[in-house]
């Protein structure tokens, strides 16, 4: 029997469009998809689910959106794995929209949080892991997931000064620079960008081995400046990627932050742009789904 299409409503009874019953992807209806395939996310995401509370990881994602690329990714109930949990803002988006969900992460304070934010908005937790995802992946047994999606380390993000002067309050003293939020987590200060770059594909061939067929991997990076040059990360990271045996790169999506502050570098001396956008690269694992 030929699979057809039918008409789907949301909650209030408005339609959504039409889902093809032919689609192996995901649930979206026509006119979603033809939304979620553009190249660049503008769409603004509410600091809520106790973001104070999660914004002491510097490097938390709102897990709205972390909800929507699932729903791109994913079909309802499939499993997702998340290597570098962090606040868990993937786990969260999970339970957003309606899949299981298994995150790893190295300090359990971060795991810590993530219940504590789970307690507080009445979510059940998803499966938490405390350790390092290069010992946790190879225990998980024969454990398949329908998808990967994480949010890695910015190499040297983490280490680095917002800027080189100074910074002051109205009415107050001169203070010096401050660094990132993610700088007291920073376990890998001295690496280099190529051993970045090694420790990053090896955990991410962990993961995609543990992929389905026809699974992606997603993965967020965004790119920076230190020692007064651009580092484009996202194409180094993807050019380890593709290294991987079995991954087909698809897509960079760009995420257009709209919540980004702006500030001013270089002014009179030299351009230096503010960065508010985040890469997400997407990979497919290639074989029948």
């Amino acid at each position: 029997m030929a699979r057809g299409k039918r008409e789907i409503v949301d909650e209030n009874g408005r339609s959504r469009g039409f889902y093809s019953e032919a689609n192996r992807v995901n649930d979206l209806t026509g006119k979603e998809w033809v939304f979620w395939t553009r190249s660049v996310i503008t769409k603004p995401y509410p600091p809520n689910l106790q973001h104070k509370l999660r914004s002491a990881h510097g490097g938390q994602k709102p897990p709205e959106l972390c909800a929507d690329l699932l729903r791109v990714f994913t079909k309802a109930g499939q499993t997702v794995l998340d290597p570098f949990m962090g606040v868990g803002g993937v786990l969260l988006g999970a339970s957003l929209s309606g899949r299981r969900a298994l995150g790893i992460e190295c300090d359990p304070r971060w795991i810590e949080i993530y219940r504590e934010v789970c307690r507080r908005e009445g979510i059940v937790e998803q499966e938490a892991l405390p350790g390092d995802s290069r010992e946790a992946l190879p225990g998980l047994g024969d454990r398949r997931f329908d998808c990967v999606l994480t949010d890695v380390p910015y190499w040297t993000m983490d280490s680095a000064r917002r800027s080189k002067g100074s910074w002051k309050r109205v009415g107050e003293k001169a203070a010096p620079a401050r660094a990132s939020k993610l700088a007291s987590f920073s376990a890998h200060p001295a690496e280099t960008k190529e051993q970045w770059r090694e420790r990053m594909v090896a955990i991410l061939g962990l993961a995609a081995a543990r992929l389905a067929p026809g699974g992606y991997l997603v993965t967020f990076i965004g790119d920076m400046y230190r020692g007064n040059c651009y580092h484009c990360l996202s194409s180094d990271l993807a050019a380890g990627l593709c290294e991987i045996p079995g991954l087909a790169w698809k897509a960079n999506i760009v995420w257009y932050d709209v919540s980004k502050k702006l500030h001013l570098y270089g002014y009179q001396y030299s351009y230096i742009p503010s960065l508010i956008h985040q890469n997400i690269l997407v990979f497919r694992k290639e074989g029948s789904a």
